[in-house]
């Protein structure tokens, strides 16, 4: 394990809730910390504040606490890189799952390079470029609220300040083809509405087409040809 690993194992909780914010863990945390200090001030300032017998009592109990906090971190630690590791080593080269979804992106087999986004995401969570593919991906599906997640989980990446200009123009995107599809949407339901009202109290076309016909007709009658003549 690294140096900060072991000084995360120092304190208990810090090692869970830092990793994995864990709630329960900072829970953990903040009250060793309330009781450390309370066993400090009952020590060395006020003796007397809660009797004589209190530091004798609370003194022990701190040091299995943090003994065992301390193994317990450095154990679940330990677990977790392993598991990474395996992990890291018995997945595909994870560039090579990046540039095939890619390839079927631009084939326009979009679930299949959802797929591998996906995986490819499992192994490496805060990859930039692989979300923001997915994200451009969802918005051409027109999953836009699933595409927002995942730009809103990229703006919590430190990782991704580099690609601030890239995330502005997918929102901006994303906000488009929102409105676009909200128009369009709009516009059919007006014209479904149109149509339904003049099949309801409209005149039927077949009901106009006569007058032209009949129109046409006395164009050509005999009596029409006479009187030209």
């Amino acid at each position: 394990m690294h140096v900060t690993s072991w000084l995360l194992c120092l304190w208990p909780g810090l090692a869970r809730s830092w990793t994995r914010g864990d709630w329960p863990s900072l829970a953990l945390a903040i009250t060793f910390a309330a009781m450390l200090n309370l066993a400090l001030v009952t020590s060395f300032k006020w003796p007397e504040l809660l009797g004589d017998g209190f530091p004798t009592l609370i003194w022990p109990i701190l040091a299995a606490v943090w003994i065992v906090s301390a193994m317990i971190s450095h154990h679940d630690l330990s677990a977790r890189q392993k598991k990474q590791q395996t992990a890291a080593d018995l997945s595909p080269v994870p560039d090579t799952l990046f540039i095939q979804a890619q390839r079927e992106y631009l084939k326009g087999n979009w679930a299949d390079a959802e797929t591998l986004l996906n995986r490819r995401l499992r192994f490496r969570s805060r990859d930039v470029e692989s979300r923001l593919l997915l994200a451009t991906l969802l918005r051409h599906r027109h999953r836009f609220a699933d595409a927002s997640v995942e730009l809103e989980t990229l703006a919590r990446f430190d990782e991704s300040e580099p690609w601030k200009f890239e995330l502005d123009r997918e929102r901006k995107l994303l906000q488009f083809d929102q409105q676009q599809l909200s128009e369009i949407e709009s516009a059919q339901e007006l014209q479904l509405n149109q149509n339904r009202s003049l099949a309801t109290n409209g005149m039927p076309e077949e009901s106009q087409a006569p007058s032209i016909h009949r129109i046409d007709a006395e164009s050509k009658s005999p009596e029409t040809d006479k009187r030209a003549a």
